[in-house]
């Protein structure tokens, strides 16, 4: 084993051991027809969690957890002659949102070309539609811990998308596409269609406004469901409609990011609204704001090819603090379907201390109305996040 603390192999630019930026942990391929370029995702998390007795009625007890959040390998690069075509392999184990049932799943497994004339990037195989600031994003780059909205989003599935980016300087975005939809119960993959653009209204090297909006229409053979768990992946669902008969279902989310040097609000609101062929449509909503400071000053890049950002780089030798809070809300109750509500304070502190390095801690509190009762969930998580 190489000493990692030898100058050579530790980045001396922060007090928190890692690795030199330019060091090669696992080899790379760079040929006139291949590249490969590994990478790594691994995030621990110990989430305790406190209840009151309507809460233990309605979800029963959420045992205090100390998982591997998310340890993902994954391989991108280019071939073919000339490398004209981009590809990417991603394998994660218990750590992505719709797959937590399975001790490992292929999270992307797609190939991609682009069009340089036309700004445009095809991608084709198993990815995620886009839909959504954060769903788009990373929880491995982005303010919040995890995703709110992801009852709103399908998981990967086999597709293809399009991407055009557009505007002088390249300040929007057009993504569309058609996917495999398998949130029928029959696991039968109905055609899903989605788009996504977004803009960047202000575009200033210290202050930027994006703006976005989001469109996903899918047909539905037989039984849908909608659920999820309140801001908290050790959490079980707490709320959830159950499988409800339905034709189709539409999707549609707005999203806004404000950033003025180190500090940045980030909010979405999205809503499905299924077709049920007997009784009234029901409409589900979810919606947070958020808002972030880093108190060094830095700020996170815009990722103009995504319509998303990136996570923050440290400047100084002792990292980069962030302080995070955020209100969130999802409703799975309309239309005489009864999958509860919940209500999310949270308020918490990231601490960017390499390059690779993250170090969080999160307080949140749920109220959550089902059964015709408001149950209290309290969370205090902790997070060790390392990204190669």
């Amino acid at each position: 084993m190489p000493n990692l603390l030898r100058d050579g192999w530790r980045d001396m630019r922060y007090a928190v051991p890692d690795l030199a930026p330019d060091l090669i942990l696992i080899p790379r391929v760079n040929t006139r027809v291949l590249t490969i370029r590994p990478g790594i995702e691994l995030i621990i998390d110990r989430t305790g969690f406190g209840q009151d007795d309507a809460s233990l009625a309605q979800v029963g007890l959420q045992e205090n957890l100390l998982e591997v959040r998310s340890a993902t390998f994954d391989l991108n690069g280019e071939v073919g002659f000339n490398r004209r075509f981009e590809y990417q392999v991603g394998v994660a184990f218990n750590g992505f949102d719709n797959a937590t049932d399975q001790r490992f799943a292929v999270t992307d497994f797609n190939v991609a070309f682009q069009i340089p004339k036309w700004r445009t990037r095809v991608r084709l195989g198993q990815l995620r539609e886009d839909f959504g600031f954060e769903i788009v994003g990373s929880t491995s780059t982005m303010p919040q811990s995890e995703r709110i909205l992801g009852p709103f989003a399908s998981p990967f599935n086999f597709g293809f998308k399009v991407t055009h980016q557009l505007g002088e300087g390249e300040r929007a975005t057009l993504t569309y596409g058609i996917f495999k939809d398998d949130w029928g119960d029959d696991g039968s993959g109905n055609a899903a269609l989605s788009a996504r653009l977004t803009l960047l209204a202000i575009d200033e090297p210290d202050r930027r406004l994006h703006l976005g909006v989001a469109v996903r229409q899918a047909d539905v053979r037989d039984t849908i469901r909608y659920n999820g768990r309140p801001g908290v992946s050790a959490a079980d669902d707490f709320v959830d409609t159950g499988e409800f008969p339905a034709a189709s279902t539409t999707h549609i989310g707005l999203e806004a990011h404000y950033a003025h040097g180190p500090w940045a609000v980030v909010a979405e609101y999205a809503t499905a609204r299924p077709d049920v062929a007997n009784g009234p449509d029901p409409q589900f909503h979810g919606y947070y704001v958020l808002g972030s400071w880093v108190l060094t000053g830095e700020q996170r890049a815009y990722d103009r090819a995504k319509g998303t950002v990136k996570r923050i780089i440290p400047e100084g030798r002792w990292g980069a603090p962030e302080l995070v809070a955020r209100y969130a809300a999802v409703d799975l109750s309309s239309g005489g379907i009864d999958g509860g509500r919940y209500d999310r304070i949270e308020v918490g502190a990231n601490w960017w201390a390499t390059t690779r390095w993250k170090f969080g801690v999160l307080y949140g509190h749920v109220w959550l109305k089902r059964d015709g009762e408001t149950g209290h969930t309290q969370s205090l998580l902790t997070r060790l996040q390392w990204i190669y």
